[in-house]
């Protein structure tokens, strides 16, 4: 058992026999390290699974404090076993037909667009670096601000080396596959992971699905169907073990994990790892500009040298004028303010979304996906359910667009 699991059940243990108890403050990640005499990491990836799991949650600014989880769990083992188990009306609806609200790839009440030009000018006058080609691997002020960026955001401890930089997945996945050995087989979530798909059997491989017996796992965790279904922590800790029991290779995208709304946040299959057996691939065009095709590999544990060994067959894609401004940018932090903006403002119109569907549609039609970012609609007599998406709608158009969709499905 790793050190920030044995801090995990340390602390689950207080709360299940009542010596923390619901409200009480969590000790400060400083008092568990020195008290536990581990490291400051294994305490912060044992809240984060704690917090992941409903067990704590945090104040901003003040710290984590004891939820009423585990009351609620010892109430409901006190439950009769044969209680009637009620049906996931989820798992029986079908997903298959979806009309998206989005009109325009950012909202521009949020845009970060001026602040970038700035950047880019700035990025512009140093003639000496725009003078030569950029690193195949990428610049490497952008690849330190980056394991800065994931130390902080996803508790990702890696080193630059370990870092690829890559206009947008697919040229990066191309990277991938060249240093990954072993049977080429490989499983997605679903069968929309159509561009990924191509990449890998284009490069000789069988794409199946949901196929835990395949050489690599592509995963999305935060985001593994366009329902928005966040992957649970029982089943991250059962693939961590099953790729490492069989030396299986998981490939992990943390698309959309900035925009999860209905769930607590979750922690990396990297970061629970220490990258044995994982690749994370992580982008900048959804948070800050999708026309910036800026987009990063962390390789997994053991990997750089193979890496090394071909970088130098691969030219960088990514505009090094553009790698300059993000480093930058990153640098001055800019992109944790702006996602800040983004997500308040996605909320906002999240809560409008939601009242304006329930005063058009009768409310037992509506569910909300996990991560609070979809919305389905199933009404009566219609074949299949209807899943929009309304994080870049403008905001005074959201009940407008509503409307308009109740006019187009009735």
């Amino acid at each position: 058992m790793k050190v920030y699991e044995k801090i995990y059940h340390y602390y689950l243990n207080k709360m299940m026999n009542g010596i923390l108890k619901t409200g009480d403050r969590m000790p400060s990640l400083r008092e568990s390290e020195k008290t536990l005499d581990v490291s400051r990491t294994s305490v912060e990836t044992a809240y984060m699974l704690l917090a992941a799991d409903g067990y704590i949650y945090a104040k901003e600014k003040i710290g984590f404090f004891v939820s009423d989880m585990s009351e609620r769990m010892a109430k409901n083992n006190s439950e009769k076993a044969d209680a009637t188990p009620v049906p996931s009306l989820k798992n029986s609806i079908d997903y298959s037909s979806e009309y998206d609200l989005t009109t325009i790839a950012e909202d521009r009440e949020v845009s970060c667009l001026n602040l970038w030009r700035r950047y880019m000018k700035s990025a512009l006058r140093q003639e000496d670096r725009l003078l030569s080609y950029s690193h195949n691997q990428g610049e490497a002020d952008l690849r330190q601000e980056i394991a800065t960026y994931v130390r902080k955001t996803r508790n990702i401890i890696c080193s630059p080396d370990d870092i690829v930089i890559g206009a947008g997945f697919q040229n990066l996945l191309q990277i991938l596959i060249a240093i990954i050995s072993g049977e080429r087989t490989i499983s997605f979530p679903t069968k929309e992971f159509t561009d990924g798909a191509t990449i890998f059997l284009n490069a000789g491989y069988s794409v199946s699905y949901r196929n835990k017996n395949s050489h690599v796992i592509y995963v999305t965790p935060s985001y593994m169907t366009k329902w928005g279904e966040i992957m649970p922590m029982k089943r991250r800790h059962e693939l961590i073990e099953h790729a490492r029991e069989n030396h299986h290779l998981i490939v992990e995208d943390d698309y959309q994990n900035e925009f999860v709304f209905s769930s607590k946040p979750t922690p990396s299959l990297y970061a629970m790892t220490g990258g044995e057996n994982v690749a994370f691939l992580g982008s900048f065009s959804r948070v800050l500009l999708p026309s910036v095709r800026i987009s990063y590999l962390i390789l997994p544990q053991g990997m750089a040298e193979a890496y090394h060994e071909i970088k130098e067959l691969y030219n960088q894609t990514a505009s090094k004028a553009e790698q300059i401004a993000l480093a930058m940018f990153l640098r001055d932090g800019h992109l944790h303010r702006h996602i800040r903006k983004m997500k308040r403002l996605y909320e906002e119109k999240r809560q409008i979304a939601i009242r304006a569907l329930k005063d058009t549609f009768p409310e037992d039609c509506l569910f909300i996906g996990e991560s609070g970012m979809e919305i389905g609609i199933q009404i009566p007599d219609m074949e299949k359910m209807q899943i929009i998406t309304f994080s870049q709608i403008p905001k005074d158009s959201i009940v407008y667009a509503i409307k308009e969709f109740k006019n187009r499905i009735l």
